[in-house]
Protein backbone atom coordinates (compact mmCIF):
# COMPACT_ATOMS: atom_id res chain seq x y z
CA UNK A 1 0.00 0.00 0.00
CA UNK A 2 1.45 3.28 -0.78
CA UNK A 3 1.32 6.44 0.88
CA UNK A 4 -1.87 7.66 -0.95
CA UNK A 5 -3.33 4.36 -0.43
CA UNK A 6 -2.52 4.58 3.00
CA UNK A 7 -4.49 8.02 3.23
CA UNK A 8 -7.68 7.13 1.78
CA UNK A 9 -7.46 3.67 4.00
CA UNK A 10 -7.39 5.68 7.21
CA UNK A 11 -9.62 8.30 5.76
CA UNK A 12 -12.72 7.21 8.00
CA UNK A 13 -12.98 7.66 12.04
CA UNK A 14 -15.50 7.59 14.49
CA UNK A 15 -17.29 10.65 13.61
CA UNK A 16 -18.04 9.12 9.79
CA UNK A 17 -19.37 6.39 11.80
CA UNK A 18 -23.18 6.20 13.23
CA UNK A 19 -23.70 3.51 15.98
CA UNK A 20 -27.13 2.00 16.36
CA UNK A 21 -28.01 -0.34 19.00
CA UNK A 22 -30.92 -1.83 18.65
CA UNK A 23 -32.14 -2.25 22.00
CA UNK A 24 -35.36 -2.98 24.50
CA UNK A 25 -37.13 -1.01 27.43
CA UNK A 26 -37.22 -4.20 29.24
CA UNK A 27 -35.26 -3.65 32.21
CA UNK A 28 -32.34 -6.38 31.92
CA UNK A 29 -32.22 -5.89 27.79
CA UNK A 30 -31.62 -2.44 28.42
CA UNK A 31 -28.63 -2.79 30.58
CA UNK A 32 -27.50 -5.04 28.79
CA UNK A 33 -27.65 -2.36 25.78
CA UNK A 34 -26.43 0.36 27.77
CA UNK A 35 -23.07 -1.59 28.88
CA UNK A 36 -22.65 -2.27 25.47
CA UNK A 37 -23.19 1.79 24.41
CA UNK A 38 -20.34 2.98 27.57
CA UNK A 39 -17.74 0.32 26.37
CA UNK A 40 -18.19 1.82 22.34
CA UNK A 41 -17.78 5.32 23.89
CA UNK A 42 -14.93 4.08 26.33
CA UNK A 43 -13.04 2.53 23.31
CA UNK A 44 -13.27 5.33 20.96
CA UNK A 45 -12.46 7.90 23.70
CA UNK A 46 -9.11 5.86 23.98
CA UNK A 47 -8.97 5.87 20.32
CA UNK A 48 -9.64 9.58 19.22
CA UNK A 49 -10.27 11.28 22.10
CA UNK A 50 -13.73 12.09 21.31
CA UNK A 51 -16.99 10.58 22.03
CA UNK A 52 -19.24 8.78 18.80
CA UNK A 53 -22.58 8.76 17.64
CA UNK A 54 -24.05 5.87 20.09
CA UNK A 55 -27.85 5.31 20.20
CA UNK A 56 -29.90 3.11 21.92
CA UNK A 57 -33.33 2.71 19.60
CA UNK A 58 -35.62 2.39 22.79
CA UNK A 59 -34.95 5.22 24.02
CA UNK A 60 -33.28 7.70 20.98
CA UNK A 61 -35.72 6.61 18.23
CA UNK A 62 -38.75 4.74 20.86
CA UNK A 63 -41.13 4.18 17.56
CA UNK A 64 -42.91 1.14 16.79
CA UNK A 65 -40.98 -1.77 14.70
CA UNK A 66 -37.65 -0.03 15.15
CA UNK A 67 -36.16 -3.21 15.12
CA UNK A 68 -37.62 -4.37 12.01
CA UNK A 69 -35.15 -1.30 10.87
CA UNK A 70 -37.84 -0.29 8.39
CA UNK A 71 -38.82 2.44 10.41
CA UNK A 72 -35.44 4.15 11.35
CA UNK A 73 -34.58 5.14 8.06
CA UNK A 74 -36.57 8.22 8.07
CA UNK A 75 -35.17 9.46 11.66
CA UNK A 76 -31.87 8.73 10.76
CA UNK A 77 -31.60 10.22 7.13
CA UNK A 78 -33.09 13.38 9.09
CA UNK A 79 -30.93 13.80 11.42
CA UNK A 80 -27.62 12.80 9.48
CA UNK A 81 -28.28 14.19 6.13
CA UNK A 82 -25.44 16.85 5.53
CA UNK A 83 -23.03 15.70 8.10
CA UNK A 84 -20.16 13.67 7.94
CA UNK A 85 -21.51 10.46 8.41
CA UNK A 86 -21.06 7.81 5.83
CA UNK A 87 -21.76 4.40 8.30
CA UNK A 88 -24.35 3.32 10.34
CA UNK A 89 -23.76 0.11 11.75
CA UNK A 90 -26.86 -1.85 13.03
CA UNK A 91 -25.99 -4.32 16.23
CA UNK A 92 -28.30 -5.98 18.84
CA UNK A 93 -27.77 -5.34 22.46
CA UNK A 94 -25.48 -8.41 23.13
CA UNK A 95 -23.49 -8.27 19.76
CA UNK A 96 -19.56 -7.63 20.75
CA UNK A 97 -18.07 -4.40 18.94
CA UNK A 98 -13.92 -4.04 18.66
CA UNK A 99 -14.23 0.01 17.73
CA UNK A 100 -10.45 -0.01 16.08
CA UNK A 101 -11.17 -3.54 13.70
CA UNK A 102 -14.87 -2.02 12.97
CA UNK A 103 -12.75 1.15 11.63
CA UNK A 104 -10.59 -0.26 9.88
CA UNK A 105 -13.77 -2.50 7.91
CA UNK A 106 -15.24 0.10 7.29
CA UNK A 107 -12.35 2.21 5.91
CA UNK A 108 -11.99 -0.57 3.13
CA UNK A 109 -15.56 -0.93 2.48
CA UNK A 110 -15.33 2.81 1.62
CA UNK A 111 -12.72 2.12 -0.65
CA UNK A 112 -15.27 0.03 -2.88
CA UNK A 113 -17.55 2.53 -4.26
CA UNK A 114 -20.12 -0.33 -5.20
CA UNK A 115 -20.04 -1.69 -1.68
CA UNK A 116 -23.09 -0.41 0.15
CA UNK A 117 -23.75 -2.51 2.83
CA UNK A 118 -21.54 -5.44 4.38
CA UNK A 119 -21.50 -8.05 7.13
CA UNK A 120 -21.54 -11.88 7.66
CA UNK A 121 -23.66 -13.25 4.84
CA UNK A 122 -26.37 -15.79 5.70
CA UNK A 123 -28.17 -17.52 3.07
CA UNK A 124 -31.21 -20.50 2.89
CA UNK A 125 -30.61 -24.00 1.39
CA UNK A 126 -34.10 -23.77 0.24
CA UNK A 127 -36.97 -21.85 0.64
CA UNK A 128 -38.13 -21.44 4.47
CA UNK A 129 -41.51 -20.78 6.07
CA UNK A 130 -39.46 -17.65 8.13
CA UNK A 131 -38.41 -16.25 5.05
CA UNK A 132 -41.77 -16.18 3.84
CA UNK A 133 -40.75 -19.15 1.09
CA UNK A 134 -38.91 -16.50 -0.59
CA UNK A 135 -36.16 -18.01 -3.00
CA UNK A 136 -34.02 -16.22 -5.85
CA UNK A 137 -33.57 -18.64 -8.11
CA UNK A 138 -31.94 -15.76 -10.57
CA UNK A 139 -29.43 -15.02 -7.85
CA UNK A 140 -27.99 -18.84 -7.83
CA UNK A 141 -25.10 -18.48 -10.08
CA UNK A 142 -23.77 -15.39 -8.06
CA UNK A 143 -23.78 -17.48 -4.67
CA UNK A 144 -26.98 -17.33 -4.08
CA UNK A 145 -29.21 -14.39 -2.22
CA UNK A 146 -27.46 -13.38 1.12
CA UNK A 147 -28.52 -11.10 4.04
CA UNK A 148 -26.46 -10.92 7.44
CA UNK A 149 -26.36 -12.19 10.32
CA UNK A 150 -27.80 -9.61 12.77
CA UNK A 151 -26.46 -10.48 16.28
CA UNK A 152 -23.18 -9.73 14.20
CA UNK A 153 -24.20 -6.39 13.20
CA UNK A 154 -24.19 -5.08 10.15
CA UNK A 155 -23.24 -1.72 8.10
CA UNK A 156 -25.06 0.45 5.88
CA UNK A 157 -23.77 3.55 4.08
CA UNK A 158 -26.24 6.55 4.59
CA UNK A 159 -26.58 7.27 0.93
CA UNK A 160 -27.70 3.33 0.43
CA UNK A 161 -30.29 4.56 3.23
CA UNK A 162 -31.41 7.46 1.96
CA UNK A 163 -32.08 5.83 -1.20
CA UNK A 164 -33.92 3.14 0.02
CA UNK A 165 -35.95 6.02 2.28
CA UNK A 166 -36.62 7.67 -1.29
CA UNK A 167 -38.22 4.59 -2.75
CA UNK A 168 -40.40 3.38 -0.04
CA UNK A 169 -42.07 6.74 -0.18
CA UNK A 170 -42.40 6.80 -3.72
CA UNK A 171 -43.62 3.16 -4.12
CA UNK A 172 -41.11 1.94 -5.71
CA UNK A 173 -39.67 -0.57 -2.65
CA UNK A 174 -42.25 -1.98 -0.56
CA UNK A 175 -42.47 -5.52 1.03
CA UNK A 176 -44.47 -8.52 -0.02
CA UNK A 177 -45.50 -9.84 3.03
CA UNK A 178 -47.31 -8.03 6.28
CA UNK A 179 -45.17 -9.61 8.36
CA UNK A 180 -42.28 -8.95 10.17
CA UNK A 181 -40.22 -12.19 11.10
CA UNK A 182 -36.81 -11.89 10.11
CA UNK A 183 -35.34 -8.38 10.22
CA UNK A 184 -32.46 -8.96 8.54
CA UNK A 185 -34.04 -11.21 5.56
CA UNK A 186 -36.55 -8.72 5.14
CA UNK A 187 -34.47 -5.47 4.74
CA UNK A 188 -32.03 -7.54 2.52
CA UNK A 189 -35.50 -8.46 0.47
CA UNK A 190 -36.25 -4.94 0.27
CA UNK A 191 -33.05 -3.23 -0.88
CA UNK A 192 -32.71 -6.11 -3.31
CA UNK A 193 -36.06 -5.40 -5.04
CA UNK A 194 -36.80 -7.99 -7.78
CA UNK A 195 -34.17 -9.30 -10.55
CA UNK A 196 -35.84 -6.17 -13.16
CA UNK A 197 -34.63 -3.51 -10.67
CA UNK A 198 -32.32 -5.08 -8.60
CA UNK A 199 -30.70 -2.79 -5.33
CA UNK A 200 -27.23 -3.59 -4.18
CA UNK A 201 -26.41 -7.11 -2.31
CA UNK A 202 -24.79 -7.11 0.91
CA UNK A 203 -21.03 -7.51 0.82
CA UNK A 204 -19.56 -10.26 2.71
CA UNK A 205 -16.97 -9.05 5.13
CA UNK A 206 -15.50 -11.68 7.56
CA UNK A 207 -14.52 -9.13 10.02
CA UNK A 208 -18.15 -9.09 11.14
CA UNK A 209 -17.96 -12.44 12.58
CA UNK A 210 -20.15 -15.31 14.05
CA UNK A 211 -17.37 -16.63 17.03
CA UNK A 212 -15.06 -14.11 18.73
CA UNK A 213 -11.76 -13.93 16.89
CA UNK A 214 -8.36 -11.92 16.92
CA UNK A 215 -9.25 -10.60 13.87
CA UNK A 216 -13.14 -9.66 14.35
CA UNK A 217 -14.57 -6.31 14.53
CA UNK A 218 -17.64 -7.45 15.80
CA UNK A 219 -19.61 -10.60 17.21
CA UNK A 220 -22.78 -12.12 18.99
CA UNK A 221 -21.85 -12.56 23.08
CA UNK A 222 -23.85 -15.49 24.49
CA UNK A 223 -27.21 -14.47 26.84
CA UNK A 224 -25.76 -15.49 30.20
CA UNK A 225 -28.12 -16.47 32.65
CA UNK A 226 -28.62 -13.77 35.18
CA UNK A 227 -27.79 -15.94 38.57
CA UNK A 228 -28.87 -19.38 39.81
CA UNK A 229 -31.85 -21.02 37.15
CA UNK A 230 -35.58 -20.22 38.88
CA UNK A 231 -36.99 -23.01 39.93
CA UNK A 232 -38.78 -25.20 38.07
CA UNK A 233 -42.00 -25.68 39.96
CA UNK A 234 -42.81 -21.55 39.98
CA UNK A 235 -43.61 -22.12 36.04
CA UNK A 236 -47.03 -23.41 34.85
CA UNK A 237 -47.10 -24.64 32.10
CA UNK A 238 -50.46 -24.54 30.15
CA UNK A 239 -50.50 -26.68 26.89
CA UNK A 240 -53.24 -25.87 24.23
CA UNK A 241 -54.18 -29.11 22.94
CA UNK A 242 -58.26 -30.63 21.19
CA UNK A 243 -59.35 -34.02 21.96
CA UNK A 244 -57.89 -35.23 18.55
CA UNK A 245 -54.47 -35.14 19.14
CA UNK A 246 -54.44 -36.21 23.22
CA UNK A 247 -52.87 -39.59 21.94
CA UNK A 248 -50.39 -37.88 19.48
CA UNK A 249 -48.87 -34.41 20.40
CA UNK A 250 -49.90 -34.54 23.68
CA UNK A 251 -47.80 -37.83 24.47
CA UNK A 252 -45.04 -36.63 22.77
CA UNK A 253 -45.16 -33.48 25.32
CA UNK A 254 -45.75 -36.49 27.90
CA UNK A 255 -42.46 -38.49 26.68
CA UNK A 256 -40.08 -35.33 26.32
CA UNK A 257 -40.28 -31.85 28.43
CA UNK A 258 -43.68 -32.48 30.25
CA UNK A 259 -41.67 -35.11 32.29
CA UNK A 260 -39.85 -32.38 33.86
CA UNK A 261 -42.64 -30.05 34.39
CA UNK A 262 -44.48 -29.99 37.80
CA UNK A 263 -46.87 -27.81 36.78
CA UNK A 264 -48.13 -29.07 33.49
CA UNK A 265 -51.66 -28.97 32.50
CA UNK A 266 -53.11 -29.67 28.77
CA UNK A 267 -56.30 -27.43 27.48
CA UNK A 268 -58.65 -28.80 25.31
CA UNK A 269 -62.29 -29.20 24.64
CA UNK A 270 -62.74 -32.03 26.52
CA UNK A 271 -61.31 -33.67 29.77
CA UNK A 272 -58.85 -36.25 30.03
CA UNK A 273 -57.26 -37.13 33.38
CA UNK A 274 -54.65 -39.63 31.80
CA UNK A 275 -53.02 -35.98 30.39
CA UNK A 276 -54.39 -34.26 32.47
CA UNK A 277 -56.53 -32.33 30.41
CA UNK A 278 -59.57 -29.87 31.11
CA UNK A 279 -62.23 -28.80 28.93
CA UNK A 280 -62.21 -25.17 28.06
CA UNK A 281 -65.74 -24.99 27.21
CA UNK A 282 -64.46 -23.66 23.89
CA UNK A 283 -65.21 -25.54 20.68
CA UNK A 284 -61.93 -26.55 18.65
CA UNK A 285 -61.66 -24.21 15.53
CA UNK A 286 -58.77 -25.22 12.80
CA UNK A 287 -57.06 -21.76 13.04
CA UNK A 288 -56.61 -18.73 15.09
CA UNK A 289 -57.69 -20.40 18.72
CA UNK A 290 -58.32 -16.63 20.07
CA UNK A 291 -61.10 -17.74 22.26
CA UNK A 292 -59.05 -20.79 23.46
CA UNK A 293 -55.97 -19.02 24.22
CA UNK A 294 -58.11 -16.20 26.32
CA UNK A 295 -59.77 -18.87 28.00
CA UNK A 296 -56.50 -20.66 28.94
CA UNK A 297 -55.04 -17.52 30.03
CA UNK A 298 -58.03 -17.14 32.56
CA UNK A 299 -58.04 -20.49 33.82
CA UNK A 300 -54.35 -20.91 34.55
CA UNK A 301 -54.56 -17.31 36.29
CA UNK A 302 -56.99 -18.85 38.69
CA UNK A 303 -55.18 -21.98 39.37
CA UNK A 304 -52.24 -20.70 40.58
CA UNK A 305 -53.75 -17.72 42.39
CA UNK A 306 -53.11 -18.98 45.87
CA UNK A 307 -49.94 -20.19 44.68
CA UNK A 308 -47.47 -17.46 45.47
CA UNK A 309 -44.49 -19.51 44.55
CA UNK A 310 -45.64 -19.68 41.03
CA UNK A 311 -44.52 -16.97 39.27
CA UNK A 312 -44.61 -17.48 35.43
CA UNK A 313 -46.87 -18.83 33.17
CA UNK A 314 -45.93 -20.67 29.98
CA UNK A 315 -48.02 -21.26 26.91
CA UNK A 316 -47.44 -24.00 24.71
CA UNK A 317 -48.71 -25.14 21.80
CA UNK A 318 -49.13 -29.12 21.94
CA UNK A 319 -46.33 -29.10 19.43
CA UNK A 320 -44.07 -27.20 20.85
CA UNK A 321 -40.68 -28.65 21.50
CA UNK A 322 -39.23 -26.72 24.51
CA UNK A 323 -36.06 -27.49 27.15
CA UNK A 324 -37.27 -26.76 30.79
CA UNK A 325 -33.89 -26.29 32.07
CA UNK A 326 -33.03 -23.99 29.37
CA UNK A 327 -36.10 -21.94 30.06
CA UNK A 328 -35.42 -22.12 33.65
CA UNK A 329 -31.99 -20.32 32.97
CA UNK A 330 -33.34 -18.03 30.84
CA UNK A 331 -35.99 -16.85 33.37
CA UNK A 332 -33.19 -15.60 35.85
CA UNK A 333 -32.82 -12.30 33.88
CA UNK A 334 -36.33 -11.31 34.14
CA UNK A 335 -39.10 -10.29 36.30
CA UNK A 336 -42.00 -12.07 37.10
CA UNK A 337 -45.08 -12.48 39.46
CA UNK A 338 -47.19 -9.76 39.77
CA UNK A 339 -44.58 -7.52 37.44
CA UNK A 340 -45.74 -7.47 34.28
CA UNK A 341 -43.33 -8.97 31.61
CA UNK A 342 -44.11 -11.16 28.04
CA UNK A 343 -41.79 -12.99 26.74
CA UNK A 344 -40.80 -15.13 23.70
CA UNK A 345 -39.77 -14.82 19.88
CA UNK A 346 -41.35 -11.72 18.62
CA UNK A 347 -42.82 -11.10 15.42
CA UNK A 348 -44.49 -7.76 13.89
CA UNK A 349 -47.19 -7.26 11.77
CA UNK A 350 -47.77 -3.94 8.91
CA UNK A 351 -44.50 -2.29 9.38
CA UNK A 352 -43.08 -3.11 6.26
CA UNK A 353 -46.00 -1.20 3.99
CA UNK A 354 -46.32 2.45 4.15
CA UNK A 355 -49.90 2.33 4.43
CA UNK A 356 -49.62 0.10 7.13
CA UNK A 357 -47.15 1.17 9.11
CA UNK A 358 -48.61 3.43 11.56
CA UNK A 359 -51.04 0.90 12.92
CA UNK A 360 -48.37 -1.92 13.10
CA UNK A 361 -47.63 -3.77 16.40
CA UNK A 362 -45.28 -6.82 18.06
CA UNK A 363 -46.63 -9.76 19.11
CA UNK A 364 -45.65 -13.13 20.22
CA UNK A 365 -45.12 -16.17 17.84
CA UNK A 366 -46.58 -18.83 19.76
CA UNK A 367 -45.50 -22.01 18.70
CA UNK A 368 -42.33 -21.55 20.24
CA UNK A 369 -44.07 -20.78 23.60
CA UNK A 370 -44.90 -17.58 24.97
CA UNK A 371 -44.01 -16.63 28.93
CA UNK A 372 -45.99 -14.78 31.18
CA UNK A 373 -45.69 -12.82 34.48
CA UNK A 374 -48.40 -14.05 36.54
CA UNK A 375 -49.46 -10.43 36.25
CA UNK A 376 -49.21 -9.98 32.45
CA UNK A 377 -51.33 -13.23 32.23
CA UNK A 378 -53.86 -11.60 34.75
CA UNK A 379 -53.98 -8.16 32.56
CA UNK A 380 -53.88 -10.86 29.05
CA UNK A 381 -56.50 -12.79 30.24
CA UNK A 382 -59.52 -10.09 29.88
CA UNK A 383 -58.15 -9.29 26.17
CA UNK A 384 -61.47 -9.52 23.57
CA UNK A 385 -61.16 -11.99 20.46
CA UNK A 386 -62.72 -10.59 17.11
CA UNK A 387 -64.10 -14.08 16.97
CA UNK A 388 -63.41 -17.85 17.73
CA UNK A 389 -60.76 -18.33 15.03
CA UNK A 390 -59.30 -15.02 15.16
CA UNK A 391 -55.19 -15.53 15.78
CA UNK A 392 -54.93 -15.46 19.30
CA UNK A 393 -51.25 -14.63 19.43
CA UNK A 394 -51.67 -11.61 17.30
CA UNK A 395 -54.66 -10.09 18.87
CA UNK A 396 -52.85 -10.48 22.53
CA UNK A 397 -50.28 -8.49 20.53
CA UNK A 398 -52.76 -5.89 19.40
CA UNK A 399 -54.29 -6.13 22.50
CA UNK A 400 -50.93 -5.50 24.65
CA UNK A 401 -50.64 -2.43 22.41
CA UNK A 402 -53.98 -1.18 22.82
CA UNK A 403 -54.15 -0.80 26.49
CA UNK A 404 -50.87 -0.56 27.13
CA UNK A 405 -50.87 -3.41 28.92
CA UNK A 406 -46.91 -4.31 28.84
CA UNK A 407 -43.87 -3.55 26.38
CA UNK A 408 -43.22 -7.45 24.66
CA UNK A 409 -39.87 -8.51 25.25
CA UNK A 410 -37.79 -10.63 22.31
CA UNK A 411 -35.89 -13.18 22.82
CA UNK A 412 -34.23 -15.12 19.69
CA UNK A 413 -33.53 -17.92 22.14
CA UNK A 414 -37.39 -19.03 21.08
CA UNK A 415 -37.92 -20.32 17.90
CA UNK A 416 -41.52 -20.86 15.99
CA UNK A 417 -40.18 -23.03 13.42
CA UNK A 418 -38.26 -26.25 13.13
CA UNK A 419 -33.89 -26.26 13.81
CA UNK A 420 -33.31 -26.83 10.00
CA UNK A 421 -35.21 -23.58 9.43
CA UNK A 422 -32.72 -21.29 10.49
CA UNK A 423 -29.36 -20.51 9.46
CA UNK A 424 -26.62 -22.73 11.30
CA UNK A 425 -25.19 -19.73 11.98
CA UNK A 426 -27.81 -18.43 14.19
CA UNK A 427 -28.68 -21.67 16.12
CA UNK A 428 -24.65 -22.51 16.75
CA UNK A 429 -24.48 -19.20 18.73
CA UNK A 430 -26.45 -20.08 21.53
CA UNK A 431 -28.51 -22.16 23.61
CA UNK A 432 -31.90 -22.92 22.28
CA UNK A 433 -35.17 -22.51 24.51
CA UNK A 434 -37.23 -24.12 22.01
CA UNK A 435 -38.68 -25.31 18.57
CA UNK A 436 -41.86 -25.96 16.85
CA UNK A 437 -43.76 -28.23 14.99
CA UNK A 438 -43.84 -32.16 14.74
CA UNK A 439 -42.66 -33.15 11.43
CA UNK A 440 -39.00 -34.51 10.25
CA UNK A 441 -37.32 -35.01 11.78
CA UNK A 442 -38.89 -36.75 14.75
CA UNK A 443 -39.70 -34.39 17.15
CA UNK A 444 -38.46 -36.98 19.98
CA UNK A 445 -35.34 -36.74 17.86
CA UNK A 446 -35.21 -32.87 18.19
CA UNK A 447 -35.87 -32.63 21.54
CA UNK A 448 -33.03 -35.29 22.50
CA UNK A 449 -30.59 -33.57 20.47
CA UNK A 450 -31.14 -30.30 21.67
CA UNK A 451 -32.74 -30.51 25.15
CA UNK A 452 -32.74 -34.03 26.78
CA UNK A 453 -28.95 -33.38 28.21
CA UNK A 454 -29.90 -30.31 30.15
CA UNK A 455 -33.66 -31.92 31.39
CA UNK A 456 -32.00 -35.01 32.87
CA UNK A 457 -29.70 -33.01 34.83
CA UNK A 458 -32.09 -30.61 36.51
CA UNK A 459 -34.33 -33.97 37.64
CA UNK A 460 -31.14 -35.34 38.78
CA UNK A 461 -30.71 -32.02 40.93
CA UNK A 462 -34.41 -32.58 41.94
CA UNK A 463 -34.12 -36.08 42.88
CA UNK A 464 -31.08 -35.16 44.75
CA UNK A 465 -32.94 -32.29 46.95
Amino acid sequence: MNVMESCVYMSIDSKNVVFTIVSQSEPYHASVAKRLKQDIENQVWQMEGRYPKVHLTHEDFPIAGAWTIIPLLGPLTTKYRSSDVRWVLFVESHTAVRCEKLIEALASADKQKDTMWVGYPLSDPEPTIIHHFTFYEELEEEGGFVYPNFASGFAMRLELIEQLLHQIESGDRKLEADFSIDPAFELAQLVYGSGDNPGPLLTPDLSFCVVSGDNCATYPRQFDICGSAIPEESVYFAVKTWSGFHSTRARVVKKTWGKHATNLMFYSDTDDPSLPAVDTGVPNSKTGHCTKTVAILKSAVKAVQDKPHIKWIFLADDDTILGVQRLCEVLSCYRGGADVTILGERYGYGYGKKETAAKGYDYITGGGGTVLSVGAARRLSVCACAGVSAPDDMSLGACARQRHAAALTHSPLFHQARPQDYAREVLARDRPVSFHRHSAPDPQRVYATWFQHDDLALRRRRDEL
